[in-house]
């Protein structure tokens, strides 16, 4: 692991958890920060079976990997070696769609897969507690702001709340039966699968989720069954959301405009944010994240590479490429300094925003 990686995570765990410090040192980045260099490509014993999901810990120190034979394995950020193998997985599991780490803890890796099974790690003693969501395939995974919830969602369409104590249903936010002739209104459930799930990260309740019936909808935990608000338009089919202060970053699989910023409060679109697209291949994004308050990243099949955007400049600032195979997801850590980016073939690429 490079030098400056692991200064970066030295210097988040300075930062302390004030919001004062963590604007002061954002403004601070925002103006030093200016390409995104590839700094290292981790090769990883399961890559064969491609990766589907990333996630860094909350200290930034670790890094979870979920692959598509079920296979879940924690690298060491400091080492830029692998940590432990959680789950080697099996010919009969299928892919780990979904990881979340608890927000206070870096201790508690919760996953999820398209075989329905979610698992909850304790890191040190590797133990695991599984269970299934009965024909479903999750596709999306994510804990509220002080960790005492997280919400699962996907093929099914219905948004399960569990208690993350003790891992028992909460609520269940019911999509609605279409063959049934349930009315449709712009603020039930999603009408086709759900591939993304967010929390806010300031509000305790609220939360947002996207897939191919070509909507985000706003939600409010609390609430019985109806979304907040919803946006029109999005073709979401990856971990393609992401929420900061008042706006939302949508990545859509589509060839144009495919990444998109919409003001949170009025559900408006903002601005078309401009995505480097190959000639002939278009956009087609499958993930997008904040990595600053300026400055975003996202990826997808159109370029088979990962691409840092400026969106008030709208400055390319540099690229992660995986070589002609599809960036599946990416995740970033270290107050959006260091970025994870990874695919088909595996193709684990570590880089940085400097």
């Amino acid at each position: 692991m490079s030098r400056r990686i692991k200064e970066a995570i030295l210097l988040s765990k300075e930062l302390g958890s004030s919001d004062e410090s963590l604007e002061g040192s954002e403004e601070e980045e925002d103006m030093q920060q200016t390409r995104l260099y590839v700094r290292d490509h981790v090769p990883l014993s399961k890559d064969f079976h491609s990766i589907y999901s990333l996630h860094f810990s909350p200290n930034g120190n670790q890094l979870a990997v979920g692959f598509g034979n079920g296979a879940i394995q924690i690298v060491n950020m400091e080492t830029g070696g692998l940590k432990s193998t959680l789950f080697s997985g099996h010919r009969t599991r299928q892919a780990v769609t979904a990881l979340s780490y608890h927000p206070l803890s870096s201790k508690l890796l919760v996953a999820a897969g398209a075989d329905g099974i979610i698992s909850i790690y304790d890191i040190e003693s590797t133990n695991v507690i599984s269970f299934a969501e009965a024909g479903n395939e999750i596709n999306a995974l994510d804990f509220c702001l002080d960790g005492s919830v997280y919400a699962t969602a996907g093929k099914d369409r219905h948004i399960r709340l569990y208690d993350s104590r003790t891992n028992e249903i909460l609520h269940i936010l019911e999509a609605p039966d279409i063959m049934n002739n349930d009315d449709l209104t712009l603020t039930s459930g999603h009408s086709r699968r759900i591939f993304a799930l967010k929390f806010h990260p300031n509000e305790y309740h609220i939360f947002l989720t996207g897939g191919w019936d070509n909507s985000i909808k706003i939600w409010d935990k609390r609430m019985a069954k109806e979304a907040r608000r919803v946006i029109n338009g999005p073709h979401i089919c990856g971990p393609g959301i992401d929420i900061k202060d008042n706006k939302i970053l949508t990545g859509s699989w589509v060839a144009r405009n495919a990444l998109q910023l919409w003001d949170y409060r009025s559900a408006q679109l903002e601005k078309n944010i401009p995505f480097p697209g190959r000639l002939f291949h278009g956009e087609f994004l499958y993930a997008a994240k904040f990595c600053n308050k300026n400055v975003v990243i996202a990826g997808g099949s159109g370029t088979y590479s990962a691409c840092a955007v400026d969106y008030k400049t709208d400055r390319i600032l540099g690229e992660v490429s995986l070589m002609n195979k599809t960036v599946q997801t990416l995740d970033v850590a270290c107050h959006g300094k260091v970025v994870a980016v990874a695919g088909v073939g595996g193709n684990l690429h570590i880089a940085e925003l400097c």
